[in-house]
């Protein structure tokens, strides 16, 4: 029960993050959508198709393992 909670909790944060690039316009509503449907769809995708759609549909501006600190409100 803890690894749920503990990938939810990331999720979450993953979907705040997308947030902020949509209200700064550095992700269009078109994409984030997609990000969201990626992210209810994990078991679909390898590591690396994750990583691979979400730089497309980020322009490169988002990867699960180099986040900048400043896109997290708080």
């Amino acid at each position: 029960m803890a690894l749920f909670e503990e990938l939810e909790r990331v999720k979450l944060r993953f979907v705040i993050t997308c947030e902020a690039l949509v209200e700064k316009q550095l992700l269009s509503e078109e994409n984030f959508n997609q990000i969201i449907e990626l992210l209810d769809n994990l078991d679909n995708y390898t590591e690396e198709e994750l990583d691979q759609q979400l730089n497309i549909l980020t322009e490169g501006k988002l990867d699960l393992l180099f986040w900048k600190d400043d896109l997290f409100p708080g």
